[in-house]
């Protein structure tokens, strides 16, 4: 008898220790992931080997949002801040980003020693988007043909913190 109160008390402890578990395994499959930053692209905002969460449920993006996304072009996964949405119309002139005419408010005038692909007038399709990273001078990002715009369907979530 002092057997099954053993195993009945070891089961009140195991099985919440279970469920837990398997819940925090679904909301990470899910929902929120953990992800290890690596690189300098995004500094200052992110630094390399900084951990942050990435909310995989979101599937509203919008300018200023930093997402994670797949790169086939480069064969990885890329950190960027999204600096303009399908059909904005985006382009590098004298250093400085426009978005829709105007100096984009992400990032300082004059800033941008490349254009890239951004030396003439871009317009991301709607479904897609056109990104930068914040440190611009270390950055592979839209200005690169390798990255080029950003499908909807290539972004796995956005950074919320």
């Amino acid at each position: 008898m002092a057997d099954g109160k053993a195993v009945k008390r070891g089961l009140r402890f195991v099985l919440p220790l279970v469920a837990i578990v398997l819940a925090c395994a679904w909301i990470s499959a899910n929902r929120v992931q953990l992800m290890l930053i690596r690189g300098d692209s995004m500094m200052p905002s992110y630094h390399n080997m900084q951990l942050v969460a990435l909310d995989k449920h979101s599937r509203e993006f919008q300018t200023g949002d930093v997402i994670a996304f797949r790169c086939e072009g480069l064969s990885t996964i890329l950190v960027k801040r999204i600096a303009a949405c399908g059909g904005d119309t985006a382009q590098i002139v004298d250093g400085t980003l426009l978005v829709n005419g105007e100096a984009s408010a992400l990032y300082e005038e004059g800033v941008f020693d490349r254009a890239g692909r951004l030396a003439k007038e871009i317009r991301p399709a709607q479904g897609e988007y056109l990104v930068i990273g914040d440190h611009v001078a270390g950055s592979r990002d839209s200005r690169d043909e390798a990255v080029g715009n950003v499908r909807e369907e290539d972004i796995i979530g956005k950074i919320i913190c």
